[in-house]
């Protein structure tokens, strides 16, 4: 064999190892966060200078535009509240009190970070959206069928989902101590 095809094996095999090496480790989206909450995952680096090179990769990776944390913060779950993952086929309860931040989200996204298509056309609810009852509670009913009343997001059968809770200008007390803040619970019905 000659010289140039060793060189030329070793590049392309060098490559090929580290690619691959980096696509495995930035293939859990946003899910791997430093900061655990519930079913809900997060890192306070996400959109900071200062953060670290795997962290990078996956805001890059998952295409988030991220601000800082004390602008937002982005929370990640792939499972409901009993650890089970997120399934197109069941109904979940989403819902919380409201949250400590000037104002917040949820949208639903597939398992390769696209919005959940839907012939409703609807991939979010806000704090604006949702009505709070007598408790001072909100809920959204996450399903692939419309409920006879209330917010809703659409899951699509056959399809595994995420959710991303973003939550813009969280309040001091969140940021003092983000893992035992009030988040939504994701609490499966049925399938």
């Amino acid at each position: 064999m000659k010289s140039w095809h060793r060189y030329a094996t070793a590049l392309v095999g060098g490559l090929t190892v580290g690619l691959g090496a980096a696509w495995a480790l930035t293939n859990g989206g946003l899910s791997n966060g430093a900061i655990a909450n519930g079913p809900w995952t997060t890192s306070l680096g996400f959109g900071t200078k200062a953060t670290d090179p795997v962290t990078r990769a996956l805001v890059a990776r998952a295409g988030l535009l991220a601000l800082p944390a004390k602008e937002t913060v982005y929370w990640s779950a792939t499972t409901d509240a009993a650890g089970a993952p997120l399934d197109g086929n069941c109904r979940y309860r989403l819902s919380g009190k409201p949250l400590d931040a000037r104002w917040w989200s949820v949208t639903i996204y597939d398992a390769k970070g696209y919005l959940v298509a839907n012939p409703a056309d609807i991939w979010s609810v806000n704090g604006a959206s949702v009505a709070l009852d007598a408790k001072g509670e909100w809920g959204v009913t996450i399903a692939p069928t419309k409920p006879a009343d209330g917010a809703w997001l659409p899951g699509t059968r056959d399809q595994p989902f995420h959710l991303t809770l973003r939550m813009y200008n969280p309040g001091t007390a969140f940021r003092a101590d983000p893992a035992k803040a009030v988040l939504p619970q994701i609490v499966k019905e049925g399938c």
